[in-house]
């Protein structure tokens, strides 16, 4: 499904199961791009999940894709989403795993498409696949790489939001300090380094602007979990629940 920047800008003010319902609604004006946001942002954990049940990378995309086309869109799945039974990732846990238990009655290796377009390459998901994953549990290696996807959608947003704000400075700092070490590992630039850069007054300055853009940051992460729980306030339980499982690695 190609991603329309337009669309999926408009359709992130929608929070909490509003995005899952709209997606799920026939007459929706917006119901495309809530399609997309969901299918953007649940691709790779979804290809994760499949690929850690013992899949080859060729059947987990054809997996995917047919879910998507199958279920999400021929069966129109989020219609039938209810907020009152519990949490998002839980009803696709569900719903994929039947998917490829009836997959595997009916024996079938029919490649099935999206009527709307194409989605994320194999080769993409599966280098990411390799990269993060190590003989993890199918609802484990969805968890680790939904958290990516949020860690990651957030990113995007916070640097959108910082920059567009006129605090290129801020998003800097956050980048050179926690964004890159998070993701790439590398060292935290030092402070005495940002300062010669950006032109700033010194260190202290630096660490200020550093908390800001972390508090902006974690906004964006809040945000982007929130997306599809009923209820905003349980996001800090959510949040909480997910380091656990992370580093537990125990999925229920």
């Amino acid at each position: 499904m190609r991603h329309d920047s337009g669309d999926s800008t408009s359709n992130r003010s929608m929070t909490d199961w509003s995005m899952v319902l709209d997606a799920g609604q026939a007459e929706s004006p917006t119901q495309a791009a809530s399609l997309d946001e969901l299918v953007r942002k649940y691709w790779t954990p979804l290809y994760a999940f499949v690929r850690a049940s013992g899949q080859s990378p060729e059947n987990t995309h054809d997996i995917v894709q047919g879910f998507i086309a199958d279920v999400l869109l021929s069966r129109n799945l989020l219609a039938h989403a209810d907020p009152e039974r519990g949490r998002f990732r839980n009803l696709l846990f569900r719903s994929i795993s039947n998917y490829i238990r009836d997959r595997h009655r009916k024996a079938t290796s029919t490649l099935r498409q999206p009527t709307n377009g194409g989605i994320r390459s194999l080769d993409e998901t599966e280098s990411y696949f390799q990269a993060v994953d190590r003989n993890l549990e199918p609802e484990h290696a969805f968890i680790t790489h939904w958290v990516a996807t949020v860690i990651r959608n957030a990113i995007g947003v916070c640097r959108s939001d910082l920059e567009g704000r006129g605090r290129s400075a801020e998003w800097a700092i956050l980048e050179s300090r926690v964004i890159k070490p998070m993701l790439d590992g590398a060292e935290p630039v030092p402070y005495h380094e940002l300062v010669n850069r950006l032109e700033l007054r010194d260190a202290s300055q630096a660490a200020n602007m550093l908390v800001l853009a972390k508090r902006s940051f974690a906004r964006a992460v809040f945000d982007e979990i929130g997306e599809t729980m009923k209820d905003r306030d349980d996001v800090t339980g959510e949040i909480h629940e997910l380091l656990r499982l992370l580093q537990r690695g125990d999925v229920t």
